[in-house]
């Protein structure tokens, strides 16, 4: 999730400040109850076309707990989240890469709790209707874990067949030919002065070669071990579209557990989405790997106008109609040389209001849209978090506001900072009208609503705010919008 390495590595992390859960629900009062499904159910849940509002926790940073995220479950539900996403679950060395760097794939990091809590956070999730991800290292493993301590002393024994060992690639020549690059990263042969011989090193530990057997092996164990847990889907680590990789980026999740997957890479955007699709991913960025922009800054900075607009939104069209999403964030980031030390979250203008718009526009055009981190999320005000929430309440509440709906736009004059679209729900039986005003200043936007399909006689219902909008009465239709505003209407159809 734009955490690249290409950014972070080499960074070096200082302690930071374990924020609770508790902050998050200060604010607001307690969610209703929510009724749980049946075990088992989460091979009969909305896929990822039915749903929308992502929520992304550093578990292995800020020591979250498995088990008070699970307590959480119910307002997170409350407050339109539906997809919980991990960095990452496993157990991770906090002080590299923000905790994804992966010390022991068979357990979780002691601050998060235990193995059974996270099974139990799945579970819970998976009752609600809600799904889990994660983001996913499957291409090396720290030079500190406890695995590749042993295949060092197994190598030095004399044991070249043990399943550790096996496991990477070993050489006593430093200029031997290195392994085939298939996931991205700075690879080199380091010295192992316990096995007394050169291993293979990919990022900050002995890499997994995917033309090697005993490697491909190891990677099979971990992602089944992940699967039997429930998730979701993955989000890969420096991966790409490499043929070598679609056995366990692709294959081996859709296949070993039969609920549907979220299938993304943190470095695909909608640039090459025909060979996204083809090799197999089921979501890409749309517009790319960047965390401080999307594509409501790119309109609000100036980068593109009403028609730009248009055009990255098809992005998302295309992925649809593929039966694939595409996704973005509001917008977050770490300190690139800092990483996840506390700092200043980036922020628009006027973020109680446009950071409301944001998650409007790309939530409800079907793109997959949530909070890259928590930690940001729960420092949000007040204000800020309950209008965010029930834009994604809203999106949640609507079919014809999920990714599956179909979209087109609506003309809205000549302005070239304001827009407005139709979805449609996936069976036709809901329509909306969605308007936005990308100026700083209120505005009346008037849109032609000829060949739209809409009727252009009715008492249209206010989705967001509730209640009835101005009524239609003709083809041109004109709506009053404050600064950064928007309105999404349910509309009849003729």
């Amino acid at each position: 999730m734009a955490r690249s390495k290409l950014r972070r590595a080499g960074a070096a992390l200082l302690l930071a400040v374990v924020l609770p859960l508790a902050l998050a629900t200060a604010a607001r009062p307690a969610a209703a109850q929510t009724q749980q499904a049946t075990v088992g159910e989460q091979h009969t849940q909305p896929t990822f076309q039915n749903l929308n509002g992502f929520m992304w926790f550093y578990n292995t940073y800020f020591g979250y707990k498995y088990k008070d995220i699970t307590r959480q479950l119910d307002h997170f539900k409350a407050d339109g989240i539906r997809v919980l996403g991990f960095f990452s679950p496993y157990d991770g060395d906090k002080n590299q890469c923000d905790g994804c760097d992966p010390l022991d794939f068979y357990s979780v990091s002691p601050q998060n709790g235990t193995i059974q809590d996270w099974r139990d956070l799945v579970k819970a999730a998976h009752a609600r209707g809600m799904k889990v991800v994660a983001y996913f290292i499957n291409g090396y493993m720290d030079a500190k874990s406890s695995y590749f301590l042993k295949a060092q002393e197994e190598y030095a024994a004399g044991d070249r067949t043990s399943r550790e060992v096996s496991s990477f690639a070993w050489t006593t020549d430093p200029n031997s030919a290195k392994p085939k690059m298939h996931v991205v990263g700075p690879n080199q042969w380091t010295w192992s002065p316990i096995a007394h011989a050169y291993y293979w090193q990919l990022w900050f530990g002995p890499g997994f070669d995917y033309d090697l057997p005993g490697s491909t092996a190891e990677v099979t164990r971990i992602e089944k071990f992940w699967l039997d847990t429930g998730l979701d889907g993955f989000m890969w680590d420096a991966t790409k579209d490499d043929s070598s990789l679609k056995p366990y980026d692709v294959t081996l999740p859709e296949t070993y557990t039969k609920n549907p997957k979220w299938l993304a890479s943190e470095l695909l955007d909608s640039s090459n989405a025909a060979a996204h699709q083809s090799f197999g991913y089921t979501d890409w960025f749309n517009y790319k790997n960047d965390d401080q922009v999307n594509d409501y800054t790119r309109i609000e900075n100036g980068s593109i106008d009403a028609n730009g607009l248009e055009t990255a939104l098809e992005n998302n069209d295309w992925a649809r109609e593929h039966g694939a999403t595409t996704h973005a964030w509001s917008i977050w980031a770490d300190d690139p040389d800092a990483n996840l030390i506390p700092h200043s979250y980036p922020s628009y203008p006027n973020d109680d209001v446009m950071r409301v718009q944001e998650a409007a526009l790309l939530a409800g055009s079907g793109i997959l849209y949530g909070c890259g981190m928590y930690d940001q999320y729960i420092r949000w005000s007040p204000t800020l978090r309950a209008n965010w929430d029930r834009v994604l309440r809203t999106v949640n509440d609507n079919k014809a506001l999920l990714p599956s709906a179909n979209r087109g736009r609506v003309p809205a004059g000549p302005d070239p900072d304001v827009y407005a679209m139709r979805r449609t729900s996936q069976d036709g039986k809901q329509t909306a009208l969605l308007v936005y005003n990308f100026h700083n200043t209120a505005t009346n936007v008037t849109v032609d609503l000829t060949g739209t399909g809409i009727k252009t006689k009715q008492q249209p219902k206010d989705l967001y705010n509730g209640g009835k909008a101005a009524p239609i009465h003709g083809t041109s239709y004109t709506v009053s919008l404050p600064a950064y505003g928007f309105t999404m209407l349910q509309v009849k159809t003729n």
